[in-house]
């Protein structure tokens, strides 16, 4: 067993031994996640103080706006397309294998589009608070390697009488280049902008 583990830990990280500063992106990544906790503990306890607030309470119509926008911005390392090649099951060498990659028209690894665009959900959930994901369309227009400093940004374009709201989607990144663009649908939940309560989390039923 000990030498199955010690061989597949070197399949799994080999190549990855000779980037610069794994190791500094580790903790680079997981700096950046530390920011993230408010909004994470706010949704999972419901306890006011976490977040911005709009898990804690009712969503109303004026939360959406024509025009209202929000922005997160993220450092994309190794480490994290270590952790998304597992998440996702996609082990394509081109992000993960250097001399293979250097070979392509990219000339080296470049990070799964899919990690990129995953920050389009963080965006929705904070820009559309208490809406369903239906729809998404997106073009992946330039490469992302480690160390690029990505800015996600949703832009509310239009909402109809039935509660669908479109979202016009980018990424962009440090340089000011468009590296991901789409645009989304999401639908509000009904039962709750019309006047139902935000259910009551276990934690808060339990203070009450």
């Amino acid at each position: 067993m000990r030498e199955l583990i010690q061989a597949w830990t070197t399949w799994t990280l080999a190549p990855l031994k000779g980037c610069q500063g794994f190791w500094e992106d580790l903790w680079r990544l997981q700096a950046e996640q530390g920011q993230a906790l408010g909004r994470f503990l706010g949704s999972v306890t419901g306890l006011p103080g976490f977040g911005p607030g709009s898990a804690t309470r009712r969503p109303r119509h004026a939360d959406l706006s024509v025009g209202k926008r929000v922005e997160h911005t993220k450092t994309l390392t190794d480490a994290g397309t270590l952790f998304f090649g597992f998440l996702s099951l996609d082990f394509n060498p081109l992000h993960f294998n250097e001399a293979l990659a250097g070979r392509t028209r990219f000339g080296g690894r470049i990070a799964h589009g899919f990690h990129t665009a995953s920050m389009f959900s963080g965006v929705l959930a904070e820009l559309c608070p208490w809406c369903v994901y239906l729809r998404q369309e997106m073009e992946f227009t330039a490469p992302v390697r480690a160390g690029d400093r990505i800015t996600a940004i949703g832009t509310i374009e239009a909402i109809d009488a039935k509660g669908l709201v479109t979202v016009a989607l980018e990424c962009r990144s440090q340089r000011g280049e468009t590296v991901v663009r789409g645009r989304a649908t999401l639908k509000k939940l009904k039962e709750l902008y019309d006047g139902g309560a935000v259910p009551a989390s276990p934690a808060r039923a339990a203070a009450g």
